[in-house]
């Protein structure tokens, strides 16, 4: 460096440009000039690219730059400017994230109520009438839903409910309350139960843009400004540009298990620089310093299904916790009790790199159920094979809640699967299944799976199955199936155990999404009986019915099935299909006949009162809505054409697109003398205060017109003024007016 010039025994300060290894960084920083050295504030060194915690120093210390091992700087003073030449390692890396989610609009909901229904008609008598729904009523604070099924005919006429809670999501936590109804917290070495009362979770379905797992991140160096390619497993995934020096690519995806990540850099010139990194990826780890969590307490739920109110009278309390302690490490813990039993245990999932994910876990029970329950397991995905294996012992009298209700635990559970891809259009699984319970029989299952794939046309899958505990419990099924042209496929089966054997052949059209008809029609012996089956389908906007006609060992039957949801929200009812998350109802302000678009798909026109409901959008996600102004009548005007919006869970967004009405025409202006009164002359509306400009042949566009209107005209320096009176047309049209005779000021006034 040289600094003879700046050497002085005062210190001073000066501001400079910064320069990072010969390229420019945009950035002027604050550094001190002291006996010929410059000393600069630690954060101002990380604002033009140094780590901060390679520095030696906290964020508000000062730092001789001389004291920076590995660090050169040359300060040009007639420049006031300084170059610094650093290693990588003391460079902040140029981040890169592939998945490239931003962070969504805060989800939003209006008010309203839907039901989701589904009605049941059989043509047998001995089969009743049946009427399930789902209704939610939706609020900017919460939605309240209740489902349940009516038996409409029989001796069992009546209404058995199902579930009915109040439910809340805060994005930001990202967490749930819910209170009524609800399903418990559980993890892998533990079992869900119905409860009714409170629940407190996690729930990072409220947060697509999150990566929940561990994704491991791709380091590399570019000399100078460079094109970044990321490869997984051999395809393109990803592309960008970074600047020169270090860079990291995180979120890399494509990844399920083991696999290749290969980062290609390729500079102006053109020269390449390959790196590959092998990778491991499993989903059910949480990343490092993520929490998972679920509260619950209540009364647990007896008889569902069966009984509409049976609740136990003994409250109960659940939970359950994991935390992400490091990319290669996940704990685990859950606890449950209720009067006279308490279980609680903890568990790990611990990476190993490129050779798999093992867990396990250990729980103790105490009270009427008191004993350990074990598990162990482990897994490896690879691009050759998988295997999977986990094994549970419960010893002693092991319970949980379930077990208070007479769900009692395996005392032996062990699971084992073996997948092999076979060239590129077969795969061959090996699984087994054990299970030990007081009370029942062992079973001890192998099953083996065969499955090709000839293109994207033909299907063949081959299964077989033996209990090795129980004599002549095996079986063999083998199925084909063939898509044909116009949506339609083609399959037949053929299966054999317990002393019968079972074949089915059949086809069937499933209707479009967009909206339309299909059929199916199925033959075969099943159970030891013949039997046909015909049905018929239509899907639209309003609803889906289906219409089934069967023959069974000789009895005929037929039933109906609609289903479909009504939806009560901006002052009108509205029939839609099934809703399952967010959806939006769409307003043109009473403008029928307006083509709606979703992602630039059409998906209708508004009716009458200018409404069309839009379901299936994605709950906590950003989605584009647009309508087609062409199709607006002439004097419509609407502020904007599209919008985007983000329905919170099972909830409505009203989407209104403001369409307002044109008072106005075209009118045509002539003078006194029968002349068109020329371009450019300035057009006052006495009632509106509006001003306009004459166009060619004499045609002015007047807004906002009156029953009877008054017009000044300026014809350089002669002035002229027109009456007219103004009807809307009936059409809708903008009509055109005139030609009207524009009375001179100056000959009125001689």
């Amino acid at each position: 460096m040289d600094l003879a010039a700046a050497r002085t025994d005062a210190a001073q300060d000066v501001y400079l440009a910064v320069d990072l290894n010969g390229q420019p960084t945009s950035k002027i920083a604050h550094f001190r000039l002291s006996q010929g050295r410059l000393y600069a504030n630690a954060t101002d060194l990380e604002e033009v690219g140094l780590r901060i915690d390679r520095l030696g120093a906290g964020a508000t210390r000062e730092v001789l730059l001389d004291a920076i091992p590995g660090l050169r700087y040359r300060y040009d003073a007639a420049r006031q400017a300084v170059d610094l030449t650093v290693p990588d390692a003391l460079r902040r890396p140029y981040t890169i994230d592939t998945r490239a989610l931003t962070e969504a609009p805060a989800a939003t909901s209006s008010r309203g109520l839907y039901v989701d229904y589904d009605l049941f008609a059989p043509s047998n008598s001995g089969q009743p009438i049946a009427f399930g729904d789902e209704a939610r009523y939706f609020t900017p604070s919460g939605v309240l839903s209740h489902s349940g099924i009516a038996y409409l005919s029989g001796a069992n006429r009546r209404y058995l409910r199902y579930d009915t809670s109040w439910s809340r999501s805060n994005p930001a936590a990202p967490s749930t309350m819910q209170i009524g109804d609800t399903v418990t917290s559980s993890l892998s070495w533990s079992r869900p139960i119905r409860i009714g009362g409170f629940q407190w979770r996690s729930n990072f379905a409220l947060r697509p843009d999150w990566v929940t797992f561990p994704v491991p991140a791709l380091y590399g160096s570019a000399v100078v400004p460079s094109s970044v390619d990321v490869y997984v497993n051999n395809v393109k995934q990803y592309s960008a540009n970074v600047p020169g020096g270090p860079f990291i690519v995180n979120n890399v995806f494509g990844i399920t298990g083991a696999g290749t990540a290969t980062v290609i850099t390729r500079d102006a010139l053109g020269r390449t620089v390959s790196t590959s990194v092998p990778m491991y990826v499993d989903s059910r780890m949480l990343a490092a310093g993520l929490w998972s969590y679920s509260v619950e307490a209540g009364l647990l739920r007896r008889d569902y299904g069966l009984e509409s109110f049976s609740y136990d009278r003994r409250p109960a309390l659940s939970g359950s916790v994991r935390h992400g302690l490091s990319d290669a490490l996940t704990l685990e813990a859950h606890g449950e009790g209720t009067r006279g039993m308490i279980d609680a245990g903890g568990g790990a999932l611990i990476g190993m790199g490129q050779a798999g994910v093992v867990n396990g876990a250990l729980a103790a029970s105490a009270g009427r159920f008191a004993g350990i329950q074990a598990s162990m397991g482990y897994r490896l995905i690879q691009p050759r094979f998988s295997i999977e294996a986990q094994m549970t012992r419960a010893y002693g009298n092991f319970g949980d809640l379930a077990s208070s209700d007479g769900a009692l635990v395996a005392s032996a559970t062990d699971q084992l699967t073996l997948a092999v891809p076979l060239m590129r259009r077969q795969s061959v699984s090996l699984s087994y299944i054990g299970s030990k319970c007081a009370g029942t029989l062992a079973s001890r299952i192998g099953a083996v799976s065969y499955t090709l794939n000839a293109g994207h046309l033909v299907s063949l899958n081959l299964n077989a199955y033996t209990d090795f505990k129980q004599h002549r419990a095996s079986g063999l099924y083998v199925s084909l199936n063939v898509a044909l042209p116009n949506s339609v496929s083609a399959s037949a089966s053929n299966g054999f155990g317990h002393g019968r054997v079972d074949t089915t052949v059949g086809a069937i059209r499933t209707p479009d999404y967009s909206g339309g008809w299909g059929w199916g029609v199925q033959a075969g012996r099943m159970g030891g009986a013949a039997f046909e089956q015909t049905q018929v389908q239509y899907i639209g906007n309003a609803g889906e019915a289906t219409v089934l006609a069967q023959r069974t060992g000789g009895v005929a039957g037929a039933s109906l099935d609609l289903s479909g949801a009504v939806v009560l929200m901006d002052r009108s009812i509205e029939l839609s299909r099934h809703i399952d998350d967010g959806f939006a109802l769409i307003s043109t302000d009473g403008v029928g006949g307006v083509p709606v678009l979703h992602d630039n798909r059409l998906i209708g026109t508004t009716d009458r009162s200018g409404h069309l409901l839009v379901p299936d959008l994605n709950a906590y996600e950003s989605n584009e809505i647009a309508i087609d102004s062409m199709r607006l009548p002439a004097n419509a005007h609407v502020g904007a054409t599209s919008m985007s919006v983000t329905p919170q869970a099972r909830s409505g967004v009203l989407a209104r697109f403001g369409i307002t009405r044109y008072a106005a025409a075209s009118v045509i202006l002539r003078d006194s003398h029968g002349a068109l009164i020329p371009a450019g002359s300035l057009v006052h509306d006495i009632e509106s205060g509006n001003d306009s400009i004459v166009g060619y042949d004499g045609i002015a566009f007047i807004d906002d017109l009156r029953p009877d209107n008054h017009l000044l005209v300026g014809i350089g320096a002669i002035r002229c003024a027109v009456q007219f009176a103004y009807t809307p047309a009936p059409d809708n049209a903008l009509p055109t007016i005139g030609p009207l005779t524009c009375e001179s000021l100056t000959e009125a006034r001689q």
